[in-house]
């Protein structure tokens, strides 16, 4: 695997669409390359004998997405009794199928396996199919093509459990984008940009969506001003459609990458309740 730069030495907010889901893939499944090229042969032997359905695999997926609310990539243990052991997605995954001779921890609660899993995997393949490959198809890594090629296999080994676990947080992100397109599209195509680069500003903004960074431990977050589109990035975690009052300077004026409409991009942003 090629090294990926600093994240930080990125300018994320002069990507194109393309370029910019092409980098935050890259990012998100990097751990999850190198654990593969790293990860002792022996540990993960058993379980590449076997080969499992790739749409019994997937819903066992969306069983862990449920479980965790969401795509947690690294297993997190709390020091408080009260607060049980959030298990990594592929972790859960991979204990659903664990030989009898494998060790599994003592906190681990085993996933039930639900009918809404198995519609989330119906709709999230038809989704899949339809919009992901067309989009970002022709830029993948050797391991992010493997994600895709295996949803397209009816059996998998062993060795494809981890990938596959990443799928639904794939297909929420898709499915969350052609919504929020739909929104630009028809409420925001008169956007435009606000101020020049380095002006303060204030008043009342709206939050349009958010997604949260692994890699920037921080949310990057789209709202409306004044029927104008700002972005900007905050380490604090805050609700889709809440108004917030808020100070900023203006960083830059550019197009949103979700649809090519102006958007102005803000730093030290700082956010109240109304």
């Amino acid at each position: 695997m090629s090294k990926l730069p600093d994240p930080n030495d990125l300018d994320w907010g002069a990507m194109s669409k393309k370029q910019f889901k092409y980098m935050e893939m890259a990012y998100e499944l990097a751990d999850e390359e190198d654990e593969a090229l790293t990860r002792p042969k022996t540990r993960v032997q058993p379980l590449k004998k076997k080969m499992f359905k790739t749409q019994e695999v997937l819903a066992v997926a969306f069983a862990a997405q449920a479980r965790n609310s969401g795509y947690v990539k690294v297993t997190e243990r709390f020091n408080e009794p009260e607060n049980k052991t959030r298990f990594a997605n592929k972790e859960l995954v991979k204990f659903h199928y664990a030989e009898p001779s494998q060790w599994i921890p003592p906190d681990h609660i085993p996933l039930t396996v639900t009918e809404d899993d198995y519609e989330n995997v119906d709709i999230a393949l038809k989704h899949f199919r339809r919009y992901t490959l067309g989009v970002i198809g022709n830029q993948l890594t050797g391991f992010q093509k493997d994600v895709f090629d295996a949803v397209n296999l009816d059996e998998v080994d062993g060795g494809k459990l981890g990938v596959l676990s990443y799928v639904p947080e794939l297909v929420k992100r898709e499915v969350e984008e052609n919504k929020f397109k739909k929104l630009l599209r028809t409420e925001y195509h008169a956007s435009q940009d606000i101020g020049k680069e380095g002006d303060s500003i204030e008043g009342v903004m709206k939050i349009l969506s958010r997604f949260y960074s692994e890699q920037w431990q921080s949310y990057n977050y789209v709202a409306d001003y004044m029927g104008n589109l700002v972005s900007f990035m905050n380490k604090y975690e805050h609700a889709v459609d809440e108004r917030k009052k808020f100070k900023a300077k203006v960083k830059g004026h550019g197009k949103n990458r979700t649809f090519e409409v102006p958007e102005t991009r803000l730093n030290h942003v700082k956010l109240y309740k109304v």
